[in-house]
């Protein structure tokens, strides 16, 4: 036996492994088992070469201390410590695996999470069979180095102990076997696409899970396709095995999709084929990976296995054959795919009439998404980026031909001409399918909520429907309120209120607390008004089935106090107390009094003006000589009748009926 004293680090670690970022979570503590383990790999190959490392064996060993996980055990029948692998064990930065990814520091993570790890490893050195044995450490890499020569045999290979963790890491190690075995193959799956491999498992006590097992029982499904190509070699045949896997263990490192050239077991080159299908995970949770084989790749790469010898000619074209493949082998996935974005496509085509024009047919619409494109609103954002694009198409063909006075002049203005055409009558379709949708809505916030005591929705849903509560123009646009549905002359007036205090309509009011439902003011096309002439609109609405009026309270003698209110102050303004407009005594005021007409209603109508009904409507009109106002009483379901008649033409027209 001999001790080895001499063998200290070569740098100083202790600074590098307070540095490293490693905090404690299911996912990082298990990055020193990985480093464990790729370890062992490398030592597989270097043992057996890479042609047959389905020789190699790496056991994974949890160990449990009162049911909780402290750390693992990696045993390995690899090539072993020999001297030079420990000279670059004792080196940070090392660079004897940098041919192969390593980076020379990631047995540092063992450091950040535990105390010390225990190696001991068999090797052939000299011929002889030689046997180390130390720990290792931040003060030494090679603490207690013990080496011995053995006179008979022995196995070969090595044993990592890392444990027990630091308690922080302990406790995050995941409790169950079969999840460490998902995550050590998620990690290595693209060993696991090889055709061979080294059989890799994990105990736990009685429990062994055989990691190629379980690739194969996750594997969704699994088929081979062959294509032959003409190669420097001549005509070669190819074969690519396809794996549906699930998205968890895919090697996502660099892309969740992913297609391989192997070389006699082996995979040697890497292609992402997220960018090929359009999307990151298939259904949401699938993944595809692949590996395409041959005489000629295994004939042509390098000792390194990291390249090939035949032109990147015939590596592109062996990747888009594969490439044609992988959407062969995901046809049943990718047509649901289609399936689902066509019914999308469809369905806005129906609630979005403005892409009628862009989307005659929601197939061929589809057909041009990227499979990722999947959600209602991608697909919207989609479409509407389309159809502005085919718009400028058109204005830009035509500028083309109008500035370079080309021939086909005519034919551009009447293409563009004919495209403006289809695109006004798709956003008309639109806006009048959405005044439909509106008044669905409207209709049924007048049915009964509770058939036995008749109560309806008190009419601030109502009103809200048709005009937001508590707003004014300066916080609305047009297509945001509803005033179509009352009189369609409202919908292109130039400010409103609706639910706002008078104080804030009109300068010193008499009741500044009184707040009319909804004023209308028509500017034109000005910013403020000083025309006393143009009229102003007030609605007022009552709870539909009300039947409690009196000449003291009802909304007749209500909207007249709000014309007197707004008479005397003779100036309206705006939320912000800026001017408005001008007004007079003899403005025109148009009091819209939205009320079903309920027994008390009729017997205050009688005692107040001389009303008349409209003919074929339950609505009734007056001159209120005494007032100089022209006031309508017309019921809920009368509003929605009318609005319906009114628009009826519409509906039918693009087939809403």
């Amino acid at each position: 036996m001999e001790k080895n004293p001499a063998s200290n680090w070569q740098s100083d670690p202790a600074g590098r492994v307070r540095n490293i970022s490693l905090a404690p979570s299911a996912k990082n503590t298990l990055y020193p088992l990985f480093e464990a383990v790729m370890n062992s790999i490398h030592a597989v190959e270097e043992r057996f070469g890479k042609d047959h490392i389905s020789n190699g064996i790496i056991d994974i060993t949890i160990i449990r201390q009162d049911e909780n996980c402290i750390g693992f055990r990696i045993d390995d029948n690899g090539i072993g410590f020999t001297p030079s692998n420990i000279s670059s064990f004792t080196r940070m930065d090392s660079q004897t695996k940098a041919t192969i990814g390593g980076k020379g520091v990631g047995r540092l993570l063992w450091l950040k999470v535990l105390e010390k790890a225990h190696i001991k490893s068999t090797f052939i050195n000299e011929d002889k069979i030689t046997t180390v044995d130390f720990d290792f450490c931040i003060d030494d890499p090679l603490y207690g180095f013990l080496r011995k020569i053995d006179s008979h045999p022995s196995n070969i290979g090595t044993s990592v102990n890392l444990y027990p963790y630091k308690i922080e890491y302990a406790s995050q190690i995941p409790k169950k076997a079969s999840t460490i075995a998902n995550r050590v193959l998620a990690h290595f799956i693209s060993y696991f696409i090889n055709i061979s491999q080294p059989k890799i498992t994990v105990i736990d006590n009685d429990n062994v899970i055989d990691l190629f097992d379980q690739f194969t029982l996750s594997t969704e499904r699994d088929q081979d396709f062959s294509f032959s190509i003409d190669t420097d070699a001549g005509s070669t045949q190819f074969t690519v095995h396809c794996f549906l896997l699930p998205k968890a263990i895919s090697d996502d490192e660099k892309s969740t999709n992913a297609l391989y050239l192997g070389a006699n077991g082996r995979a040697v080159k890497r292609f992402d084929m997220d960018a090929v299908l359009g999307l990151k995970a298939i259904d949401g949770k699938y993944a595809f990976l692949g590996y395409v084989e041959s005489d000629a790749l295994d004939d042509s790469v390098n000792e390194t296995r990291t390249e090939f010898s035949i032109s990147d000619e015939s590596i592109s074209d062996i990747v888009d054959k594969s490439k044609a493949i992988v959407h062969t082998f995901l046809a049943a996935e990718l047509k649901d795919i289609r399936d689902r974005q066509t019914n999308v496509v469809a369905a806005l085509r129906i609630e979005h009439p403005r892409f009628l024009s862009i989307a005659s047919d929601p197939k061929t619409v589809a057909d041009s998404l990227h499979y990722a494109t999947q959600s209602k609103e991608e697909i919207y954002v989609e479409l509407s980026r389309q159809s502005l694009r085919a718009y400028e198409r058109r204005k830009n063909g035509f500028r083309k031909s109008l500035q370079k006075k080309l021939p086909d002049i005519h034919i551009k203005a009447a293409e563009y001409v004919s495209g403006l055409k289809a695109e006004s009558l798709s956003s008309l379709a639109e806006y009048v399918m959405k005044r439909k949708l509106i008044l669905e809505v409207f209709e049924d916030s007048l049915k009964f909520k509770d058939v036995e005591k008749q109560s309806s929705e008190y009419e601030d849903i109502l009103h809200d429907i048709i005009c937001p509560l508590k707003s004014t123009t300066d916080e609305l646009e047009y297509e945001d309120h509803n005033l179509w549905i009352v009189d369609d002359r409202l919908a292109f007036y130039s400010y409103f209120n609706s639910d706002i205090k008078l104080r804030k309509q009109v300068d010193a009011p008499t009741r500044p607390d009184d707040r009319p439902d909804i004023s209308v003011f028509d500017l034109g096309l000005a910013f403020q008004n000083d025309d006393t002439s143009t009229p102003i609109t007030i609605i007022e609405f009552k709870r539909p089935k009300i039947d409690n009026y009196s000449l003291a309270n009802n909304p007749i003698t209500q909207v007249r106090k709000y014309v007197d209110d707004m008479r005397d102050a003779g100036q309206a303004v705006r939320f912000d107390g800026s001017p408005l407009r001008a007004i007079d005594q003899t403005t025109p005021f148009m009091c819209h009094i939205i009320a079903d007409m309920t027994p008390t209603l009729k017997s205050v109508m009688k005692d107040l003006g001389s009303f008349h009904r409209r003919a074929g409507s339950n609505s009734y009109y007056c001159w209120d000589p005494s007032y100089s106002i022209f006031i309508e009483i017309s019921s809920f379901k009368d509003v929605l009748h009318s609005a319906k008649s009114r628009n009826r033409a519409f509906f039918e027209r693009i087939g809403l009926t």
